[in-house]
């Protein structure tokens, strides 16, 4: 029941018909009650393209990446293994700087032992955590590698016994709780294995008795401490749910006869999904299950192919956005992609190219990072040959927010979920950030106050709390499970999963602060000043400033790169750009306005959005959706979201 991509490539090299993996792709619930009419609110690749992908180090002829994740736009770690069906085996690795992969060099080695990597998962850039098994000649045993950020390193894991043991998957909330998972043989049977880190060792979770001979696990994903575990007993699908010290089977709706979960993921411990296949009279057909809390329930799920399919990857990056893959039978000794979107309501083929007679290409797993790209990652083969691949498609929500100082929030070209307009305010809005996934959004007044719409999760605020100086703008963490805000003078308040990393608060100040800007991973920020000073803390790189140059009107925000770049907008809409990514596609400055520049926004797929204090919309690289400029309004507008 536990698939490995050198088994299958094993039998194709044999002259056996196999199949091939797939990338599903998914779309977010159409705009509700917003003041204007919104085009479709999507947050899914379009299309998927191949991306340059470096020589295997070792490359014994047949290579593969089995599993990949994504930290943000410029980390992301893939691992695999290549082979020869022969003595030669080796793990292998690259990484992803946010233009190019390139080659793990240094992934650990163990005279006499064959290292397979079969799972990954990155919560920072200096922590990341891989697992697979360990070949020796007597037996294989499980494997677990820690990444520090600086090099890798084997970390000694809890070994079940019996006559080999394997991990197939592992999830990482934070660098101190992680939860792989797999199976342990045992004769004629196997048993599921659960092992969990706490931040410096492994140890065995105590799973219930799981009735069955053969039974496993494939999958798992968890949310803060609480996990989902999914795999196979005997012919029948099952899943396991916990956290660190308490595991329980749960119901899982069988499908058709031989069936099994291959692979879940979980965008909040109560929103999961997991996908596999179910043998029927015509062959495997996909397998879908969600859970929602309490229960799993049976998707209906169309298949590619009458002569089989299966899926055996996911990703969800939010409540109505997942990414699955798979394959489809394509003819004698060849299979083919097919592509799927979940937008929350229903499951979609997207039409796909045919691979050609005699080929296996496979897409083994797939990790997205909102409002940048997914990764899928397999690899193309032949009974020669077989070298890995990645596939990348972009993800973009398309539309924008303007909000106004009482709250008022207008929508353009994405969904409307209710605002503070209308409502009593102890201080003004003074400005709004988007969750990632584009399922909600933040408003913050003055007072650090704080207001949730959405799946905008309320991590706590400044509300009520003493200030020395008013809150001018806030920024949300990567994957939306916290916040920052910064005040005038430059101090800053973390909530959620967001970290302090320093702030300006109780430094000297030419100017006051303006605007806050989150690091593409989620693992700094910028402050900007009046007068165009900027200052980086955390991981983010200072790429320049207008700090001491000369200004017709003063710096009111700033909008940061998927790159790693950022721009600093004026009053007079005279922009300024600095770092990779921000390329500098004009501005107003020296334009009239009616009103000044209040903010601007950067649109993940290129260009940029200035809005001013009327509303009004000015849009650089970017499709202009509509504005507030020219119709009234109770209060300027004092931001921008996208």
């Amino acid at each position: 029941m536990t698939k490995h991509p050198t088994r299958a490539l094993a039998a194709l090299a044999l002259g056996a018909t196999l199949a091939l993996a797939v990338v599903l792709t998914p779309a977010a619930p159409a705009s509700a009650t917003a003041p204007r009419a919104a085009v479709a609110h999507t947050v899914v690749p379009a299309s998927w393209s191949p991306v340059a992908v470096p020589t295997p180090t070792p490359d014994y002829g047949y290579s593969t990446y089995n599993a990949v994740s994504c930290v943000g736009p410029q980390f992301c770690v893939t691992v695999g293994e290549s082979y020869d069906f022969g003595s030669d085996q080796s793990q292998i690795g690259a990484r992803w700087d946010g233009t190019t992969w390139s080659s793990i060099t240094d992934l650990p080695t163990q005279a006499g032992s064959k290292l397979d990597a079969y799972g990954v998962s990155c919560v920072s850039t200096s922590f990341c955590m891989a697992v697979g098994d360990l070949a020796t000649v007597s037996s294989d045993v499980t494997l677990t590698e820690q990444w520090d950020g600086s090099s890798w390193s084997i970390v000694p894991s809890p070994e079940p016994g019996g006559s080999g043991s394997s991990l197939e998957a592992v999830s990482c909330s934070s660098p101190t709780f992680c939860a792989a998972v797999g199976e342990a043989d045992t004769g004629m049977t196997s048993q599921p294995v659960v092992i969990l880190w706490n931040g410096s060792s492994w140890s065995s979770a105590a799973l219930p008795t799981i009735p069955g001979n053969e039974v496993g696990l494939d999958g798992v994903s968890c949310s803060d401490t609480t996990c989902q575990a999914v795999g196979g007993a005997g012919t029948a699908p099952f899943a396991v749910g916990g956290n660190g010290s308490t595991w329980t089977v749960e119901t899982v709706p069988a499908g058709a006869a031989d069936s099994t979960l291959d692979a879940v993921s979980c965008s909040a411990p109560t929103s999961c999904l997991a996908v596999g296949e179910q043998n029927t009279l015509v062959g495997d057909q996909n397998l879908a299950e969600r859970w929602n809390g309490s229960t799993w329930s049976l998707e209906t799920v169309p298949d590619g192919s009458p002569t089989g399919t299966s899926l055996v990857a996911v990703d969800c990056f939010g409540p109505t956005s997942c990414v699955a893959g798979g394959y489809t039978g394509g003819g004698a000794n060849s299979l083919d992609n097919q592509l799927l979107v979940w937008d929350g309501t229903t499951w979609t083929i997207q039409p796909q190219p045919s691979a050609p007679a005699g080929t296996y290409d496979e897409v083994n797993a797939v990790a997205c990072v909102p409002d940048d790209r997914c990764q899928a990652v397999g690899n193309a083969s032949s009974a020669a040959s077989g070298s890995p691949v990645v596939l990348a498609g972009t993800v973009h929500r398309p539309g924008y927010e303007e909000v106004a100082s009482d709250g008022g929030l207008f929508s353009f070209g994405a969904p409307f979920y209710g605002s503070m307009g209308g409502q009593p305010l102890d201080e003004p809005i003074v400005g709004m950030a988007m969750s990632p996934d584009g399922g909600g959004y933040w408003e913050v007044a003055s007072d650090g106050g704080l207001f949730a719409f959405g799946d905008a999760g309320f991590y706590g605020s400044m509300g009520g709390q003493p200030l020395d100086e008013p809150i001018v703008g806030m920024a949300a963490t990567l994957d939306g499970r916290g916040y920052w805000e910064v005040a005038s003078d430059g101090g800053i308040f973390a909530f959620g999963d967001a970290r302090f990393y320093g702030s300006m608060g109780g430094k000297p100040l030419n100017r006051p602060i303006v605007g806050i800007a989150a690091s593409p991973d989620g693992q700094g920020y910028d402050e900007v000043a009046a007068d165009g000073g900027l200052f980086a803390f955390g991981d983010v790189v200072f790429h320049g400033s207008m700090g001491g140059q000369p200004l017709d009107e003063p710096i009111v925000g700033i909008a940061g790169t998927p790159q790693g770049g950022y721009y600093e907008v004026a009053a007079d809409g005279g922009l300024f750009a600095f770092g990779p990514g921000a390329t500098f596609l004009g501005s107003m400055g020296g334009k009239p306005l009616n009103e000044p520049i209040v903010g601007m926004s950067v649109n993940p797929a290129g260009g940029y959005d200035e809005v001013a204090s009327d509303g009004g919309l000015f849009s650089f690289g970017t499709p202009f959706l509509g504005s507030m400029g020219g119709r009234p309004l109770n209060r300027p507008i004092v931001g921008i979201g996208e």
